[in-house]
């Protein structure tokens, strides 16, 4: 049985920001924030993007999008060009793209009445204006457990969880397909980001939607993703099946992260893996594999020889020399 066909499909994707001094502003070096990396996702599913802060994870996710434009590699949704395409043919696809942000109130205009800020996009992609404008907003806001009557209020006047509803509104007000979730739940209460969790849940039933779900939170990304890809150091160092990555994670740098997750088993003792020093600057990543600086398990290879993203199972993918391929 053939594989099923990407929406998203990311190659050597990398996006570098130029370190400039001097007068003269001359380009000093570069931060490596984005360093080649390759993502599959299937139409409908979660794709649970995780690593440590300051990794690479929101700033792929905006270049996928081309807020941010990419240094290099292709990024291709329903089979065209994102990086390639002129305003106007970006312009439409916005319609089908969105992102949900991390701080639900920095990303809205203090200005802007609530109904406004949704139906801002309506009227700049000439889908609806007036009446018919403020029916399609108000609609929307129901969906995403907001009332009529919040149309006219503005942030100020919300929690943190509605103000992630007002923002999980705005990004599904255009009907896309494919949506970028940045750490949406991290800015709100613990009591609320179950039910920000399972509102997206509902709305990706609801709306067969496919979302990148990036978090740094392992105990979310199990509940919500179908597929989980570890960064590190701007690159992508394992990615597997969600049962697979959980059960029997291969990186060294995955191994750690998930021996940081609480127990639910009352009495069991995890062994927890201790990782030494801090991450390197992205400005000056190690040679070699960028984790062997803190891998408890490298070899002399690790330092010399930068790791290929290879298949070691069905559909498990990991970067690293102590694991052998095996398909």
């Amino acid at each position: 049985m053939a594989a099923p066909e990407p929406i998203l499909e990311v190659k050597g994707l990398k996006k570098y920001f130029a370190i400039k001094a001097g007068v003269f502003s001359r380009v000093t070096g570069h931060i490596k924030a984005v360093d080649g990396i390759d993502l599959r996702i299937i139409s409908g599913e979660t794709y649970g993007l995780v690593g440590e802060s300051g990794c690479g994870k929101s700033t792929a996710g905006m270049t996928i999008l081309r807020m941010l434009n990419a240094t290099g590699g292709s990024v291709s949704f329903k089979g065209r060009d994102v990086i390639a395409m002129g305003k106007n043919e970006l312009r439409n696809m916005r319609k089908k793209m969105q992102i949900i942000f991390q701080d639900p109130y920095s990303s809205l205009n203090p200005r802007m009445s609530i109904g406004e800020a949704i139906g801002e996009a309506l009227e700049v992609h000439g889908i609806a204006k007036g009446s018919e404008r403020r029916e399609k907003v108000e609609s929307i806001l129901k969906v995403c457990g907001l009332d009529s009557y919040h149309y006219r209020r503005y942030p100020h006047e919300f929690s943190g969880g509605q103000r992630q509803r007002v923002g999980i509104a705005r990004a599904l007000v255009l009907e896309p397909q494919f949506i970028v979730a940045d750490e949406p739940i991290s800015a709100l209460d613990v009591s609320i980001q179950s039910q920000i969790v399972n509102l997206l849940e509902n709305l990706q039933e609801k709306f067969g939607l496919t979302f990148l779900f990036i978090s740094h939170d392992l105990s979310v990304v199990k509940h919500i993703a179908d597929r989980v890809g570890v960064m590190y150091l701007g690159r992508i160092v394992e990615d597997a099946p969600k049962k697979e990555f959980y059960s029997s994670p291969l990186h060294p740098y995955s191994q750690a992260l998930l021996s940081a997750v609480p127990s639910m088993i009352p009495g069991y003792d995890k062994k927890r893996v201790i990782l030494t020093g801090d991450v390197p600057s992205p400005a000056n990543p190690p040679a070699g594999c960028t984790f062997h600086t803190r891998c408890p398990r490298a070899v002399e290879i690790c330092s010399e020889q930068v790791p290929v993203l290879k298949k070691v199972g069905p559909d498990h993918y990991v970067s690293c020399h102590l694991v052998k391929e095996a398909w």
